[in-house]
């Protein structure tokens, strides 16, 4: 009886090894059905990849339709798989981010199995695509203000790039305006390397608002201030004279906050634009516009942008600033790997961290931000380890981080001026820090609100006549 359960037992496990091999057989025979564009992929390239590949956005084709991405379908398989796109440059280790667009394994893995198929079509119909304003702009509605440059549009050089410059605006508010999305639109994207806009309370003391050039040897244009002399007033940056609203680089140039929470922009504040163009490799002419969209309710809090650089040290030495606040950096040898720079920013009250973007130029390597609690306790709140100079991007915290007064803010950056970078233009020259594209950067910013600057208790206190205790 033992040895017929045994003989059964060992027919049984025969038994499944054929089935088994049968199924391995039929399923090397049958292979799973591949991938299709309107099944499989239009959900990944619509939730993912069409803010930016559309008509009138940043990338060089649309891939709203099949019609559309078919042809891309080798360049979308080697983009993905290597993680070049979408571009997303935060270490999954340290925090959890809104904006995140990082695609998973799995969605790599369809995009790959689709084009190595031969990118089929599919049968039925792919999901509705996101719906974008007609006129390019990345909200579903008009903006409520268009703002465009005082002098119209720009006169690019067949090459090069255009040193940088500021022009001065009023802004044409008739009541102080709060804003909770913002956008800055060129009409030739790859010609503006970089632009910056913030709010001043007034032009510059002794000037007037006139016409002069903008650059030493530049064309002669609107919105420069002037002396009573005819003498211009230049700056090369916009964040020096007044308040840091938002910074335009590639993949940038959009922001939007929470409902609550918007910026102020004032009926009396100037607007400070900075602007550094570089030539698209032909003669063209350049506008650049600013998209508004007011809140719909009032907001409870201001949002500021803050730059984690009280003190700097670099290469392990401080760098004292001089009696009007400017830092003589020192340059970036040539051939240098990981030059060190290090910025810290005493938190002096109870704030709130909605996100960060560090900037840097061609030769940023890595960026990583570390809060310090009073306790000394340290938490990595954002790792860029693989700093890319052509996607620079606002990280929006999903949730966002309450900070304690007394701690610091550390941001850690790293240039890379050897031949091993390869966004790197000449790695045989020191590079300074300045404003142009061939000069760095360092920059860590900061979208903030203070905790105690609550905007509801503040418009109480102005109903009942009283000020804030």
């Amino acid at each position: 009886m033992r040895g017929s359960t045994v003989r059964l037992v060992v027919a049984a496990a025969g038994a499944a090894a054929v089935v088994a091999g049968a199924m391995v057989r039929s399923a090397a025979q049958n292979p799973a059905p591949a991938p299709t564009f309107n099944r499989h992929v239009a959900p990944i390239v619509f939730a993912n990849c069409v803010p930016c590949h559309r008509p009138g956005g940043v990338a060089p084709f649309s891939l709203l339709s099949y019609d559309e991405a078919q042809p891309h379908a080798e360049a979308i398989e080697v983009m993905v798989r290597e993680r070049a796109m979408p571009p997303w440059y935060a270490d999954p280790a340290f925090g959890e981010f809104k904006n995140a667009r990082a695609l998973t394994q799995a969605q790599i893995d369809t995009i790959v199995a689709w084009a190595d198929a031969g990118a089929p079509e599919g049968d039925g119909r792919p999901p509705d695509p996101p719906r974008f304003e007609q006129t390019g702009w990345r909200m579903s509605r008009a903006p409520d203000l268009v703002l465009d440059l005082p002098f119209g549009e720009f006169q690019l050089p067949p090459q090069g790039e255009v040193p940088t410059f500021t022009v001065w605006m009023k802004l044409p508010l008739r009541d102080d305006r709060w804003v909770q999305a913002i956008e800055m639109r060129p009409s030739v994207r790859g010609a503006v390397h970089h632009s910056s806009i913030s709010l001043a309370p007034d032009l510059p003391l002794g000037t007037r608002l006139g016409r002069a050039p903008v650059f030493t040897g530049g064309p002669v244009l609107d919105g420069v201030p002037v002396y009573d002399d005819g003498r211009p007033f230049r700056t090369a940056t916009a964040e020096a004279f007044g308040m840091p609203i938002m910074f335009y680089v590639p993949g940038g140039g959009f922001m939007q906050f929470a409902d609550g929470l918007a910026k102020r922009f004032g009926r009396d504040d100037w607007v400070t634009w900075g602007l550094h163009l570089i030539s698209p490799g032909r003669p063209d002419t350049v506008r650049v516009q600013i998209g508004l969209w007011y809140a719909r309710r009032e907001p409870h809090h201001e949002v500021k942008t803050w730059t984690v650089n009280q003190t700097v040290l670099v290469d392990g030495k401080a760098i004292v600033p001089d009696a009007n606040g400017r830092r003589a950096m020192p340059d970036i040898p040539a051939g240098a790997s990981s030059w060190a720079v290090t910025g810290t920013l005493k938190v002096e009250e109870d704030i709130t961290i909605h996100a960060m973007w560090p900037h840097m130029h061609y030769r940023g390597k890595d960026m990583r931000f570390v809060v310090t609690q009073p306790n000394g306790r340290q938490e990595t709140i954002l790792n860029v380890p693989h700093y890319n100079p052509h996607w620079q991007i606002m990280y929006e915290l999903a949730r966002p981080l309450g900070v304690r007064r007394g701690s610091t803010i550390t941001a850690y950056g790293h240039y890379d001026n050897s031949a091993a970078n390869p966004h790197n233009p000449d790695p045989g020259v020191p590079v300074r820090f300045g404003p142009q594209g061939t000069d760095e950067m360092f920059i860590p910013f900061l979208e903030v609100t203070v905790d105690d600057e609550d905007l509801r208790f503040e418009r109480q206190q102005e109903l009942l006549g009283i000020g804030r205790p």
